[in-house]
């Protein structure tokens, strides 16, 4: 079924401009890959002026010097695509957590299944970047709100800040059932202050027929970048290319080790204190099964600093291992937040106390050669020396 533009644009944004610049797909790529913090794969070495205006003008907000403020804002990012919308342009409306909506139109647009490999991709260099720093745990408190605020199996969290949001014809929505969702997002973006980005494309009747590459060339991380390095990229140029492609069955039979959600690594940084049992055993994946969700301290406090909620987390336990008969027992204790952490200080007051004993060791031995070495002979070695005599 299609999907209304100007019911679902109305109560998402309120309205939308009505003189707004039209672009290429290449540059709307170029947009959405800066907006989502993927432009490291994407090139604008042969930009013009006009597409570097636009990404300027429509590729997000723009990172303090320093940090500043910007360690107060959330991190995360919602990207909501809709496909088969009855409208005659594709268009791309956008907020950066503030009451200034803006948007433009994308000329030519490209039909579904390139859409598709278009998300793909940018969930594949998502999922391919490091941790983003985040002190203060915007990123994952705002991206557990968008998920409670979206209850809907079509939203997806990517890399623990980006949320992808995808809705088509076979989806089976009706206008007012994705009237309701745009409008829960609308209302976490302004109480949250995290970005989104809405994606409308027309249905494909609209769409005139494009090249291989509608929506341009960019690099794409290779299969052991993704699992391996996520610092590595390898360019994956969708452009014909004079030398060989590489075989894809030597990227397929790379071996894969795959974890269980409750046994794989915990990713991001996470808080010292957790809402309710059930949030620090899924957060913490049981605490990395070196220890267990307790009530750290109960709700305390008076006034304006009372705590309404019990505080949960991790208490860790010692994990201990048979080294072979007759030869002891291993000891292995656990620390951080989620008990993933070794807890490594009793070596490391070692090696640093010898460190600085040994320091101190040799600077005093040089101390007193030194000394030793300034003092003055006696006068009694030449006392019985005298010069030659003249002739």
């Amino acid at each position: 079924m299609k999907l209304s533009w100007g019911f679902i644009a109305s109560s998402l944004y309120c309205s939308a401009f009505a003189a707004r610049p039209t672009v290429s797909p290449e540059t709307a790529r170029l947009i959405l890959a800066q907006r989502l913090g993927l432009s490291r794969f994407h090139s604008i070495e042969h930009a013009d002026s006009e597409t570097l205006r636009h990404i300027n003008v429509y590729g997000g907000r723009q990172q303090k010097l320093f940090g500043g403020e910007d360690s107060d804002r959330s991190k995360a990012h919602l990207l909501l695509w809709i496909e088969d919308a009855e409208q005659d342009e594709a268009t791309v409306v956008i907020n950066d957590g503030s009451d200034r909506t803006q948007d433009f139109a994308i000329s030519n647009p490209p039909p579904a299944s390139d859409n598709d490999r278009l998300i793909q991709d940018f969930i594949s260099q998502t999922e391919s970047l490091p941790e983003r720093p985040d002190p203060k745990k915007q990123t994952y408190t705002s991206s557990l709100e968008i998920e409670a605020g979206l209850p809907n199996n079509k939203l997806e969290l990517y890399n623990e800040y980006l949320s992808v949001f995808r809705a088509s014809k076979s989806d089976n929505f009706s206008s007012e059932e994705l009237a309701k969702v745009l409008d829960a997002a609308k209302n976490k973006a302004a109480e949250l202050g995290f970005s989104t980005t809405m994606v409308m494309m027309p249905a494909s009747k609209t769409r005139s027929k494009r090249g291989a590459n509608p929506w341009g060339t960019y690099d794409l991380p290779s299969k052991e970048a993704r699992r391996q390095n996520p610092e590595a990229v390898l360019s994956s140029n969708p452009e014909a290319s004079s030398s060989p492609n590489p075989k894809v069955s030597d990227l397929e039979d790379f071996p894969v080790i795959a974890f269980a959600e409750d046994q794989a690594p915990v990713r991001g940084i996470l808080p010292s204190c957790f809402d309710s049992l059930s949030a620090c055993q899924k957060l913490t994946h049981n605490c990395s099964s070196h220890g267990e969700c307790k009530v750290l301290h109960k709700r305390r406090g008076s006034g304006s600093n009372q705590e309404s909620v019990d505080c949960f987390g991790c208490a860790c336990s010692p994990t201990v291992q048979e080294v072979g008969e007759n030869k002891g027992k291993k000891v292995t204790y656990w620390g951080g937040p989620a008990c993933q952490k070794k807890d490594i200080s009793v070596q490391f007051w070692l090696f640093v106390g010898s460190g600085v004993v040994l320091a101190f060791l040799v600077a005093s031995a040089i101390g007193m050669l030194y000394s030793m070495g300034s003092e003055e002979l006696p006068s009694v070695i030449g006392a019985g020396v005298s010069g030659p005599v003249r002739k």
